[in-house]
């Protein structure tokens, strides 16, 4: 049993795996196994599954799926980390794979991009994110009624589209982050796409 753990954690030394939950459980494990106490069922099957993840044949898998890793793969995850920051879900993943900071770290397993990314949730905030704007930064735009009465039909200037997903907040239709800059107010501000509508044409 003790060598079943010592090879796992081995492995996931060498892969920079240290700092997650598996790791951290195994080496309960081993301390626990070293001072002479029997594992219970529940953590034969935690032990069992982590082995399995780090298994040669995963490890091949693993190999060949970072190989296959993209700009559009990386895009895509990053922005599904930064989305799930704000919400607090997949916490454990996010903290794994996006430092304080925002810095992206490492590639992940790839059920764990399938879960964070391939979700109607992320999906949609990536469409968002990754769609083309549809107002182009100098352009003009007013706000609509949904926007709030304060802001109904005020005229603003377009400085910004979101598009790397650190502004993103929802994964609505048309929830798009934007900065604009409202005619008369000297601070811009973060919208987004559904909230503005092109001004009316002057006849």
């Amino acid at each position: 049993m003790l060598q079943r753990i010592n090879n796992t954690l081995g492995r996931m030394e060498v892969l920079g795996e240290t700092n997650s939950w598996d790791f951290g459980f195994m080496e309960s494990l081993q301390e626990q196994v070293t001072k002479g106490r029997t594992l219970s069922g529940n953590q034969e099957r935690h032990l069992h599954q982590i082995e399995g993840r780090f298994s040669d044949e995963a490890l091949a898998a693993r190999g060949a799926w970072e190989t296959s890793w993209t700009d559009e793969k990386e895009q895509k995850f990053t922005i599904a980390l930064r989305y799930y920051r704000k919400t607090g879900y997949y916490s454990n993943l996010v903290n794994r794979h996006l430092d304080v900071e925002g810095k992206r770290i490492g590639i992940p397993f790839e059920k764990d991009y399938n879960k964070l990314v391939n979700n109607k949730y992320a999906q949609g905030v990536i469409t968002n994110v990754m769609s083309e704007p549809k107002f182009p930064v100098g352009s003009t735009a007013i706000f609509r009624a949904s926007a709030g009465y304060q802001r109904k039909n005020v005229p603003v200037i377009i400085l910004k589209n979101c598009n790397d997903g650190t502004q993103v907040h929802s994964h609505a239709k048309g929830a798009k982050p934007i900065q604009v800059l409202m005619v008369g107010s000297a601070e811009p501000i973060w919208t987004e796409e559904r909230m503005l509508k092109n001004p009316k044409k002057r006849k």
